[in-house]
């Protein structure tokens, strides 16, 4: 082993130093990020993800072995589509339900042989740099360096038949098409599903991305056909308030903390909006708080008089610390939060309107040639 290697953990380490109360307060913050919340649509992720296992290993003589023969005939591939923005809790929700699947036993552990392998996509990233992150995703090491894309996808396969994988899964499955020309994109949908109609071991796949990679696949029918299809929709206000106001006080509690005021009418509209109306991010920005909360519970020789509280100003400080602007640009403070742009950084003043492009006098031309 390189002198230059590490095998401990450096995070552990790292933990080792801490003081009591911030190594307290790391454990409840871990607890509550580790909480999950639960809606309507990780019901309908479960549904398609079941419908796909059974697709996979349904036969159509079940009482007889089936020939590869036999198997080719019945193969019109199996995909998972989920769309939704950055932020809306994607990601979150397809790791969640793959741990919790009896489907996918082992998944996240190393050495498990789980059927599901989950690979982040690279960007940008063309159709043999996308089998390179495959491969390295199972931890294999190709001799080659510059094989072509198709090579490196045939690799791929007798890889995830040897290690028995049923389930790709590719996260921010948008990012594969962004760099490559229209030929390529042909050349990266047929090698997709050549792993879905393989005779000797059909790949399920599951595409989660932004919305537009419905139109990188939409041109083959056999994969719109087959495919489950499901999109995260944006929060609204107030159809999700008490939902969004319900995990407030949920994931408060897990920290120890009480919820002052009313939640739904004080809090909620203000942090959907700081969220971007996406759930994923609202979540961030209640973690955020609950973490401003608790330091400032802890702040001083002396505990804090009565009962540990998350309100309003956690919110609002804990967004100052992390954007760096000011109370007039701060969602959570400003009268007409609405209007303020959550995506800006370093907020302190108006942006400036453009300037105006200066304008340039019509040269006058000159008899026999061009001024």
């Amino acid at each position: 082993m390189s002198s230059q290697e590490f095998t401990h953990d450096p995070a552990a380490a790292i933990r080792d130093i801490m003081p009591p109360e911030v190594r307290r307060r790391s454990r409840l913050m871990e607890n509550v990020r580790h909480a999950y919340v639960r809606t309507d649509r990780d019901a309908l992720i479960e549904q398609h993800f079941d419908c796909l296992m059974e697709d996979l290993v349904e036969r159509r003589e079940p009482d007889h072995p089936e020939t590869s023969e036999e198997r080719a005939e019945r193969l019109e591939g199996n995909i998972m589509v989920v769309i939704g923005e950055s932020g809306a809790g994607k990601t979150t929700a397809m790791r969640r339900l793959f741990k919790n699947s009896p489907y996918a036993p082992g998944y996240g552990i190393a050495n498990a042989h789980c059927p599901v392998l989950t690979v982040r996509v690279p960007s940008p990233c063309g159709v043999g740099e996308l089998g390179r992150a495959v491969l390295w995703a199972t931890r294999y090491q190709l001799a080659r360096s510059h094989l072509p894309g198709p090579a490196v996808w045939g690799i791929v396969r007798r890889r995830l038949q040897a290690l028995g994988v049923l389930v790709l899964h590719l996260d921010e499955g948008q990012d594969a098409p962004l760099a490559i020309n229209v030929d390529e994109r042909i050349k990266l949908r047929n090698l997709w599903k050549a792993l879905l109609v393989d005779e000797v071991h059909p790949i399920g796949l599951i595409i989660t991305g932004l919305p537009g990679i419905e139109d990188f696949l939409h041109p083959d029918r056999q994969l719109v056909r087959r495919g489950y299809w499901q999109t995260f929709e944006r929060l609204t206000v107030p159809a999700d308030n008490e939902l969004v106001g319900a995990t407030v006080v949920a994931l408060a509690d897990i920290a120890g903390l009480n919820v002052g005021g009313d939640v739904q009418q004080t809090i909620v509209p203000r942090l959907v909006h700081a969220g971007c109306y996406l759930l994923g991010i609202t979540i961030e920005e209640i973690h955020n708080a609950i973490r401003f909360a608790l330091r400032k519970n802890a702040i001083g020789s002396a505990p804090r008089k009565g009962e540990p509280t998350l309100d309003l100003t956690h919110f609002a400080d804990a967004y100052a610390f992390r954007t760096g602007s000011f109370a007039p640009w701060n969602p959570y403070l400003a009268p007409d939060y609405a209007a303020i742009d959550v995506t800006r950084v370093l907020a302190r003043k108006e942006p400036l309107e453009p300037e105006a492009a200066p304008t340039r006098k019509p040269r006058k031309r000159k008899l026999g040639g061009i001024a």
